[in-house]
């Protein structure tokens, strides 16, 4: 016990800020828990009760044995493997509990499944759903995400869901109509522990002896939190010994507490919150596409007369869904369409397309169904955001709403994968074989210019990466590494990568070597340039996105210069056609995955191997076919703006104000 005090007051002394979770801290997390639980479990029954049934037994049979694998995580922790066979002590610790045999193999199953994901967590490997619950719950009640603050909160959060699950799983077949005195009286009868299992692994990893948390299924009208020693049954309890039912901390923090109906004047407020939440989550295209949902269901609810939380109803959610159904898919792009109403926008979206369908064009109404899924997706995250901060927002479901999922077969037919002859077309473009200036890319002339429009269609074309990851490289990201030219791919100032397994390092290929990549590179270093395409940015503007402005600089050019045009999602289209033609000449899907960025569902692939080196990766993208072998290398010419340090002409400019044309506003934040 001294060592273990010893390195705890260590751990204080080096961290001054640091400051051990309270017990209130504790109990609020335990009751912020317990309450979305039961909200989302009632939520299913209501909506059961509305189609005129009751939930299937057999989901109430998985909710107790779920909530049973969590009762064991909460006593045991994720470190020890438990065995579930004859005579293992999770197995008989369970049965005297009141698990029956049939439930062991689903509940090993669950508790093997989260232990594995909470393992991996702290491994660093992963950010799983459960983790970023438990990130939110501690932002909620103020604490800083230190490691024994958050197993402590994971803690509460397993003893949370095993009590609410547990709970729900009484049959609502015969529903109780008392609710009285003697009900509860009968209640504290039926609540009988179970002895306690054999010295689990604790915080600190408790020594024989020391207390041990209990195995006890809760009645539905009582819980308990170790958290708050007034509410909470002794540590140690000897074989038979009944316990008093105590009152949940869900239902005392709050008592007297009504819930408040925020205005909808607050929720730019609350989604900036929601925003703040999610920051080390989401991209700032989540973000962007979180504030423009909220906007358009803000709209829908002045429509309809909605002045707070409180008055949303189902009618609402399903008039949004309507809504998406009639309006121009590209509204978003255009900043008239973008300040109508929502009214005013279906009425001009309807206009546009009686105009077009009179001049014998025609255009169809209404977002795609995966743009829908994820708007609806937005939505439930806001409204369960409100809901968590005790803002009144009614029940709602988007079941009937939400477009179906495609099969993945289906998905495999929707994304072109254009083949290496397919894209040689692309390379007899003037950006590639000569144009006649900077300013004039689509005309044909004897000037090369090297660039992100030279050089990027060709790394996505050869290396098959996601847009951003080449666009927002740095200079110093180019290097040499066991003999091999490479680009390392990571998180930088300019922007982040998609997950963990996106961090990689990559062979340049030959391709780029010959036509001058490297003195491309370091001209950019004698500027004194620390991004690689610079191009690509406004020192105008707080957040770049050099992904979308490339596609605005280069899909456009290519589109006017091709007689039959781009495919569809052009840029990603070269990442699905370098991985679908590195699969026919007999690479292995965990090659590709490597090369792509991405994690491998195997447990060879996930565990056991790291990913492929510079040497074997730089074999496999040599399997590609050479398609640039007709352009000459030519000496390194910059853009005339890259080349004396100056914005790009776009930068500060509205949309179709670029190159020189007088109308555009200058910018009011001066560049650095």
């Amino acid at each position: 016990m001294a060592q273990r005090l010893n390195a705890l007051l260590l751990q204080v002394q080096m961290m001054p800020k640091a400051r051990m979770a309270t017990k209130e801290q504790l109990t609020k997390i335990f009751a912020l828990e317990v309450e979305a639980m039961r909200e989302e479990i009632d939520a299913l029954d209501r909506a059961a009760k509305r189609s005129g049934t009751l939930r299937d037994p057999s989901q109430r049979e998985a909710d107790r044995q779920v909530g049973w694998a969590y009762r064991l995580l909460d006593a045991y922790g994720a470190k020890e493997e438990l065995s579930f066979e004859e005579g293992g002590e999770a197995r008989e610790a369970l049965l005297d509990a009141g698990a029956g045999v049939d439930d062991i193999p689903f509940i090993a199953a669950t508790y093997q499944s989260e232990r594995e994901g909470l393992l991996s967590d702290r491994r660093g490997l992963t950010r799983s759903p459960f983790l970023r619950d438990v990130l939110h719950r501690m932002a909620q009640v103020g604490l800083k995400d230190t490691a024994l603050d958050r197993d402590a909160a994971i803690e509460e959060i397993y003893r949370a869901r095993a009590d609410a699950l547990l709970a729900s799983a009484t049959d609502p077949r015969k529903p109780k109509l008392s609710g009285g005195a003697r009900e509860r009286e009968r209640a504290a009868i039926d609540v009988i522990p179970a002895p306690a299992p054999a010295r689990p692994n604790a915080m600190w990893n408790v020594d024989a002896g020391e207390a041990i948390p209990e195995l006890v299924p809760l009645d539905p009208t009582v819980a308990a939190s170790p958290a708050n020693p007034a509410s909470t049954p002794p540590a140690t309890i000897e074989p038979g010994e009944a316990t008093r039912p105590v009152p949940s901390p869900a239902s005392t923090l709050g008592k007297g507490k009504a819930r408040k109906d925020l205005r909808l004047s607050g929720f730019d407020e609350q989604v900036e919150k929601l925003i703040a939440n999610n920051q080390d989550q989401w991209e700032d295209d989540t973000a962007s596409d979180v504030r423009v949902l909220v906007g358009v269901f803000r709209g829908i609810l002045e429509e309809h007369g909605v002045t707070h939380s409180g008055e949303i109803t189902q009618e609402h959610v399903a008039a949004l869904r309507q809504h998406f159904n009639h309006i121009l898919p590209n509204w978003g792009r255009s900043p008239r369409l973008r300040s109508l109403s929502s009214r005013e926008l279906r009425e001009e979206s309807r206009r546009r397309a009686d105009e077009d369908e009179a001049k014998g064009k025609k255009i169809r109404l209404g977002l795609k169904p995966a743009t829908i899924r994820r708007h609806l997706g937005n939505l439930d995250h806001f409204l369960k955001h409100l809901r968590s901060s005790y803002f009144t927002v009614p029940e709602w479901t988007f079941e009937g709403l939400r477009p179906r999922k495609p099969p993945k077969g289906e998905v495999r037919l929707q994304q072109v994968k254009p083949q290496p002859e397919e894209i040689r077309p692309l390379y007899d473009i003037p950006i590639f074989t000569g144009r006649l200036s900077a300013e004039n890319p689509e005309l044909p002339g004897d000037l090369t210019f090297h660039c992100a429009s030279f050089y990027l269609p060709m790394l996505y074309t050869y290396l098959g990466s996601r847009r951003n990851e080449f666009a927002g490289l740095m200079v110093e990201e180019v290097m040499q590494r066991d003999g091999h030219w490479a680009i390392q791919i990571k998180r930088n100032e300019v922007r982040r990568i998609k997950n963990a397994q996106s961090h990689r390092l990559l062979p340049l290929p030959n391709e780029l070597l010959r036509l001058n990549f490297i003195e491309y590179v370091e001209r950019l270093k004698e500027l004194g340039h620390k991004l690689l395409f610079p191009e690509l940015f406004s020192p105008y503007l707080e957040k770049n996105d050099p992904g979308d402005r490339f596609y605005k600089d280069f899909v456009p050019v290519a589109e006017k210069c091709l007689p039959d045009g781009l495919w569809q999602r052009p840029i990603h289209a070269l990442r699905h056609g370098f991985a679908d033609t590195l699969k026919q000449a007999g690479i292995s899907d965990g090659i590709i995955e490597d090369v792509s960025g991405r994690l491998g569902e195997t447990e060879t692939a996930t565990r056991y191997t790291n990913p492929a080196g510079l040497s074997l990766l730089q074999l496999i993208i040599a399997r590609y076919p050479i398609i640039t072998g007709h352009l000459e290398p030519k000496p390194i010419r910059l853009l005339p703006w890259v080349e004396h340090r100056q914005p790009p002409p776009w930068a500060g400019k509205a949309s179709g104000e670029r190159f020189g044309d007088k109308r555009g506003r200058r910018p009011k934040k001066k560049p650095t």
